[in-house]
């Protein structure tokens, strides 16, 4: 079942960074925004606008609850722009308010040249945007605390009141406008495959401009877990990079970190709006050490039982039951009681797999 616009908004509060250090890395191509002072208080006060922002989806955002297409129930992909488009447009106007405003020169303001500057292309979405949502989207920004001087909202549409530019504040924090800029920037330039959702995140580690340092993203991911969960996470993530294995990191609305065997991928820490924190793991090679697998739980035995791999294409069930994605460990309160298994079940599969000639 598709999760709510208000779970939604719950889940992406949750990928914000818990803590933003005092002093953060920025690229000297930022400075043209402002010094370095200024740009650390602007992404801090941004932080703190956004998760104010996913507050108020939670508690108004139900009305704009109309996905154009659900995700599916088994996937760990989150598409925004089809499954929530509402959070898609609020990102495409946020976004265009940083890349094309100009920052007034006290800083407390951003100026808009035209109404059709919110909207224009850029990269969270080209998809065209209904007159009637960019007034829904603009009031709620509104609500929100930003204000639009210059701009009626009470028609079908967004209507300029005076001359260019529109003038853009945040009363509540005027930081937050320069944070809007920085972000927005590196949303419309440095987003990848790899790296997505830069402003619906807060990323700030992107502004360093450099290959980002897993061990203190995976700490920031995973402080929702139990502390003991969280330990064995990052034990688990040392023991097999020490091995020298590749690893592959994919951040966004949905998180991945793939782990390889030789080229084969072996097993997955995900972070998904519908399976949560999991750990995915697509063995191939469990007939080879069943007394390892005795040690799991029922419900994984049985899993493991009908085989990896598309359980309708095998025959096993009628309709998709999620097989081809591995076998899902879910990393909640009681995982701690199997995780000594899951890890030598990784360890198992790894020889099996290096065995192999």
């Amino acid at each position: 079942m598709q999760k709510t616009l208000k779970e939604m908004a719950g889940f992406m509060q949750k990928l914000l960074p818990p803590i933003i250090p005092e002093a953060i890395e920025i690229d000297p191509m930022f400075h043209s925004i402002s010094n370095e002072e200024g740009l650390t208080k602007g992404v801090h006060a941004f932080r703190n606008f956004m998760c104010h922002l996913y507050d108020r989806i939670a508690i108004d955002g139900s009305p704009f609850d109309k996905p154009k297409k659900e995700s599916h129930e088994f996937s760990d992909n989150t598409n925004i722009p089809t499954s929530y488009p509402f959070v898609c447009h609020l990102a495409v106007f946020l976004t265009n308010m940083g890349i094309h405003g100009t920052l007034s020169d006290n800083r407390d303001a951003i100026l808009l040249g035209s109404i059709e500057s919110f909207t224009a292309e850029n990269s969270v979405s080209n998809t065209k945007i209904p007159d009637t949502r960019k007034v829904e989207c603009l009031r709620f920004l509104t609500d929100c605390g930003i204000r639009f001087d210059g701009l009626d909202l009470n028609g079908k549409k967004p209507v300029m009141l005076s001359p260019a530019p529109l003038v853009i504040s945040y009363p509540q924090n005027p930081d937050m406008l320069t944070g809007l800029k920085v972000i927005a920037t590196a949303q419309h330039n440095m987003s990848t495959k790899f790296v997505h959702d830069i402003l619906l995140r807060c990323d700030y580690r992107v502004l360093a401009n450099k290959k980002i340092e897993i061990m203190p993203l995976l700490r920031d991911l995973i402080t929702p877990l139990p502390a003991d969960v969280q330990e064995f996470m990052l034990k688990l993530h040392l023991d097999y990079a020490s091995h020298g294995y590749k690893i592959d990191t994919y951040v966004g609305s949905s998180i991945r970190f793939e782990y390889f065997c030789r080229s084969k991928e072996l097993w997955r820490f995900n972070i998904s709006l519908n399976n949560g924190h999991n750990i995915t793991i697509k063995a191939t090679n469990t007939d080879k050490y069943a007394d390892t697998v005795k040690k799991l739980s029922i419900g994984l035995q049985e899993k493991i039982a009908k085989g990896y791999g598309c359980g309708k294409k095998m025959g096993i069930t009628t309709s998709c039951d999620g097989g081809c994605r591995g076998f899902r460990i879910s990393l909640d309160d009681s995982f701690m009681e199997i995780s000594d298994v899951v890890k030598t079940w990784i360890e198992d599969e790894v020889s099996c797999i290096q065995s192999k000639r």
